[in-house]
């Protein structure tokens, strides 16, 4: 599932030199990666053309990209979730202005052992101060048990609960999509999401939960805070299912 804009970005990446394509991954250590921040301009078109979801969220607040001197490492982007209750659940009180959901990871193939793991946490010592929950969610429907948040110590809070995902006949996507075509449509802002997705043949289809991973930064005492809410929720990690 593209949208147009991702499709744009597709077609803009193809026709340039690809920042990872002469990277010999055996002759860079991950020590020597650089993070740095990155307009969503940027990401775009690698999470639109390499990321299974196909599609860059448009409620992105932060992208970052790693390097191996110019050759690309991998994106990480960050948002608000979709919607608050993705960190209400795991602490009532929070304000949104405090949380992040990462919602786009991203490397090519053939990078050094542990670049995304330093990108991550790269990534996060650059949020804002204020950020001091980060969630993210891996989908066993593709086969994702979020072995990545394993290896750099995310908590495992459970399953997220079931939802409706929309499907057009080959391929399941986010129901935020129909606000991703009225924002990027003029002519359907009209319509209803009914109407949309009778325009598109859209429908909405059972959705199972997907693995909740937590980490919590910041200064020792937020952390113990937070930990008193959610420590009823921390499991045994999910095993990686070997094909």
């Amino acid at each position: 599932m593209t949208l147009r804009f991702d499709r744009k970005a597709i077609k803009e990446e193809k026709t340039q030199k690809r920042l990872f394509d002469i990277l010999d991954g055996t002759k860079s250590k991950v020590k020597e990666m650089k993070v740095k921040k990155v307009p969503a301009s940027f990401v775009r078109k690698y999470v639109a053309s390499y990321h299974y979801s196909h599609i860059m969220p448009d409620n992105a607040f932060e992208c970052f990209a790693g390097f191996y001197g110019d050759k690309l490492a991998g994106i990480v982007v960050f948002g608000n979730g979709a919607n608050n209750q993705t960190f209400t659940s795991l602490i009532p009180d929070m304000e949104l202005k405090n949380c992040r959901e990462l919602t786009r990871l991203w490397s090519p193939d053939g990078m050094p052992k542990n670049t995304e793991s330093k990108l991550i946490m790269e990534s996060i010592s650059l949020l804002p101060e204020e950020v001091y929950l980060i969630v993210s969610f891996a989908d066993p429907s593709h086969n994702h048990q979020g072995i990545i948040y394993q290896a750099t110590n995310f908590f495992y809070c459970g399953m997220s609960n079931p939802s409706k995902m929309l499907f057009n006949g080959k391929e399941k996507f986010h129901v935020r999509t129909i606000g991703s075509y009225k924002r990027r449509h003029p002519e359907l802002r009209k319509l209803s999401n009914k109407e949309v997705m009778k325009k598109y043949n859209w429908v909405y289809v059972d959705s199972p939960g997907k693995h909740r991973y937590v980490l919590l930064i910041g200064e020792k005492w937020i952390k113990n805070l937070m930990y008193n809410h959610i420590k009823e929720k921390i499991g045994k990690y999910p095993k990686e299912i070997k094909e």
